[in-house]
């Protein structure tokens, strides 16, 4: 279970990433709303940045999840100042989308990641467990599942529940 946890988070990190590399506007917008250092270049390297970390915590795990446990502990911590803050951004620029900004769901999952990936960078376990070919397959499997229904629920969700109070 641990490792399933920590195999999304890992592959979510690598989605986000990617999605900051190649439309950085967004985030680039969110982090100027709350006052820190902004740029697209800046953002660019912060995505290229989780890439590697996702990558290489889901390849090797053990100490190198440490990074990515950094990384959501950060990601926590902005979601939880601008949401106290009540700050206005469409979006907090995860995934590349205008239409994603900081939500309560999104901060749950940060802190489990963070608390997930701290445990496999601490214990030296692997994100991907061993096992035969099918097994994998089906490990894979799930986590690519289980990736999609995660930015579904961050992107998605808050919308329908802001829908359903109206």
């Amino acid at each position: 279970m641990l490792e399933a946890t920590a195999s999304i988070a890992l592959a979510l990190l690598v989605v986000a990433g990617v999605a900051k590399v190649v439309e950085p506007e967004f985030t680039d917008g969110a982090l100027r709303a709350t006052g820190l250092p902004s740029g697209v270049g800046i953002v660019r390297v912060l995505g290229m940045a989780e890439v590697m970390a996702g990558i290489a915590g889901l390849v090797f795990g053990g100490s190198l999840a440490a990074p990515a446990a950094l990384f959501y502990a950060g990601f926590s911590l902005f979601t939880g100042n601008a949401l106290r803050r009540d700050v206005p951004i469409q979006s907090c620029g995860c995934f590349g989308r205008e239409d994603t900004p900081p939500s309560f769901i999104h901060l749950v999952f940060n802190v489990i990641a963070t608390v997930a990936l701290g445990i496999v960078a601490s214990t030296g376990m692997t994100a991907l467990p061993a096992g035969t070919m099918a097994e994998t397959v089906l490990y894979v499997s799930f986590v690519g599942l289980g990736t999609f229904a995660s930015v579904l629920l961050m992107t998605r969700l808050p919308t329908v529940l802001r829908l359903t109070r109206s």
